[in-house]
């Protein structure tokens, strides 16, 4: 169970969206996506790879094409064993090239470099998988969007999470005035949080990305301690209408992931892929090369 609420908790927060899956089948609002076509990296192995996004449309927002996109980005490997994972942060900043992709009202748009959280906001989930696998050479294998207001419920539902901020916070447009040191916060400043950039740190997605892995983390401390079966299945409920996930993510396939990292007791490590300015508007960012294929290199031999 411990492992299973570490892993609930990941979902909702774009960081181990894996396990809770088995409860939505069949759930009202739970989307299911295809995998990419066309030639794709291979598959090697027993290792898993799981890309798992943070997107930032809520209903109230009206229109939800022209307002989704991919806030937060994670590239999880379990390795075959199950004892290691890593979980690497693509910032939404990085320049990347977007391979050829379907939008939603069945446009074909063309590859070109830019943003890669714009591929969500091209193609969906699809296009932001083939993405992935173009700019890193991995097979992913699952994928899984969660949007905000997910965050909100659950944030809300665990009666909220602590977090330690460094200065304080006063930032209207946000909504958010917390003050300096330890805070506990509610879904609402959760999500104000974990949004925020300009209010807080050097005001670049890096520093976000570093405060969204502290979150992440807060989450999981909190979500570790629960061992009654029942809260966590009410857990997973309350986020249930806010994932999207591919078809893959089957009941057996989750159930015999589940009891491969429960038997291993994974340990999870955190980093961001090695990154530089962006040569051409320092306001963007790059992969650092060869820093990153190697990265990426040791994440496929686990």
């Amino acid at each position: 169970m411990g492992w299973i609420a570490l892993a609930a908790v990941a979902v909702v927060t774009a960081a181990l969206v894996v396990v809770p899956t088995v409860l939505l089948r069949g759930t009202t609002g739970a989307h299911t996506v295809a995998p990419p076509a066309g030639d794709r990296p291979p598959k090697k192995g027993e290792a898993l790879t799981v890309l798992l996004l943070g997107s930032d449309r809520r209903p109230s927002w009206g229109d939800p094409k022209s307002s989704e996109r991919s806030d937060l980005m994670i590239l999880l490997r379990l390795s075959a064993d199950r004892k290691q994972a890593t979980a690497v942060s693509l910032p939404r900043d990085s320049m990347v090239r977007i391979p050829q992709c379907r939008s939603a009202d069945g446009r074909t748009v063309a590859a070109h470099e830019d943003m890669i959280n714009q591929a969500y906001a091209i193609g969906g989930l699809t296009c932001a998988w083939k993405t992935v696998e173009t700019a890193t050479g991995m097979r992913v294998d699952h994928a899984v969007a969660v949007r905000y207001d997910g965050l909100e419920k659950l944030v809300d539902a665990l009666d909220g999470v602590e977090v330690t901020l460094p200065q304080a916070v006063n930032d209207p447009k946000a909504k958010l005035k917390l003050p300096a040191g330890r805070s506990v916060l509610d879904g609402r400043t959760a999500v104000a949080y974990a949004r925020l950039r300009f209010a807080l740190g050097d005001g670049s997605d890096i520093a976000r990305v570093k405060r969204n892995q502290a979150l992440i983390q807060a989450l999981l401390k909190k979500v570790s301690r629960l061992d009654d079966p029942a809260a966590l299945a009410a857990l997973v409920r309350v986020a249930a209408t806010s994932f999207t996930a591919d078809a893959g993510l089957d009941l057996d396939t989750m159930l015999a992931l589940v009891g491969d990292v429960q038997r291993a007791g994974t340990r999870v490590t955190f980093t961001t892929v090695p990154w530089r300015p962006y040569t051409k508007d320092p306001n963007r960012v790059e992969w650092r090369q060869p820093d990153a294929a190697r990265l990426f290199e040791r994440l496929a031999a686990l």
